[in-house]
């Protein structure tokens, strides 16, 4: 594995790397080109921020921002700086275009060659992953990442989500979330992130919009505060709403939810879950009165759902130690 071919490896195995790197504030790279230059001497930049990584859509990372940095940059993940192809795809002409704009650089677990037509991409950085470091990780986690490669959902996992609008607005006809118990999540989780059985937290907060708590969330703490949160078990298997419609019997064109668009024949959701609340807990929690060297991850992990609007899967000792916390 360390000197053979590194194909096989998907690439979220290095997405989690990096999220698990920069969770940890260790995450670096080492510098391979910048500004037009092979870099010689080894040289490495520590990351500042990481954005959270939400798909696969190009580029992988939205935002990122680097040692010595003034803003965020987007950026790629590649195994080797050879299959790097946007340039050469007419599909990406507009996204590659920006790409180059914002300054985006390439993100690769081994520098080989430069692809096709380098000589039409102007200014892209390559930084390389700690390689070591990233054997280390895989070793630690690799029945986690077996299980993850073959699909196979082994634990119980607890899931963060906002609850958005959805999860409370209704009308005579479409019942909220909160009562209809189904929800879809606002990324592309499949059967092994989420499964029968496994805990979601449903959170609303208040005291700060998403712009101060995400550019200033230090100043932010005294305001900051839960609102609520409900405590759900799945019941279901996450399924396309078509395969959802079809057993629960009910026609595809069925509106599931009051905010759900639909754009020539297709639902913005497209994807459902079932859920049974178990507990409620709405009595106002100041982030600044939990906030503590134990607390610390789970802190951060609601500020990324809360302002990123995602879901995010928490440890369960963090599970735990939250509700510790709170009950």
């Amino acid at each position: 594995m360390i000197n053979g071919n590194w194909s096989f490896i998907h690439e979220w195995t290095i997405y989690e790397y990096l999220i698990n790197k920069n969770a940890e504030k260790t995450l670096r790279f080492k510098c391979i080109l910048q500004n037009n230059k092979l870099i010689k001497n080894e040289k490495w930049i520590k990351v500042k921020h990481l954005e959270p990584i939400l798909g696969t859509d190009f580029p992988d990372i939205k935002g990122i921002i680097l040692e010595k940095d003034k803003k965020s940059r987007p950026a790629e993940i590649k195994f080797s700086t050879s299959l790097f192809n946007y340039h050469r795809d007419s599909k990406y002409k507009v996204q590659f275009k920006n790409f180059k704009k914002d300054k985006g650089f390439l993100i690769v677990l081994g520098h080989d060659h430069f692809p096709k037509e380098f000589e039409k991409i102007d200014n892209l950085d390559i930084y390389e992953i700690d390689k070591n470091d990233f054997i280390v990780f895989c070793k630690e986690n690799f029945n986690r990442l077996l299980n993850r490669q073959l699909k196979q959902h082994t634990e119980t996992k607890v899931w963060i989500m906002y609850e958005g609008p959805n999860f409370n607005l209704t009308n005579n006809n479409i019942k909220s979330a909160r009562f209809s118990n189904i929800w879809c999540p606002t990324q592309n989780l499949n059967s092994f992130d989420l499964d029968v059985g496994d805990r979601v937290l449903f959170i609303k907060v208040g005291g700060a919009s998403r712009q101060d708590v995400q550019n200033k969330y230090n100043t932010v703490e005294n305001k900051w505060y839960l609102e609520e949160i409900v405590i759900g078990r799945i019941t279901s298997k996450i399924r396309s709403r078509y395969e959802y419609c079809q057993l629960r019997k009910i026609p595809f064109s069925t509106q599931l939810w009051v905010n759900d668009p639909q754009e020539k024949e297709l639902w913005r959701w497209n994807r459902v879950f079932e859920f049974k609340i178990l507990k409620i807990h709405n009595k106002k929690i100041m982030f600044s009165e939990i906030k503590s060297k134990d607390t610390e991850v789970l802190i951060e992990t609601i500020r990324e759902v809360y302002c990123y609007q995602y879901s995010r899967e928490l440890a369960l000792d963090e599970y735990r130690n939250f509700l510790e916390k709170i009950l």
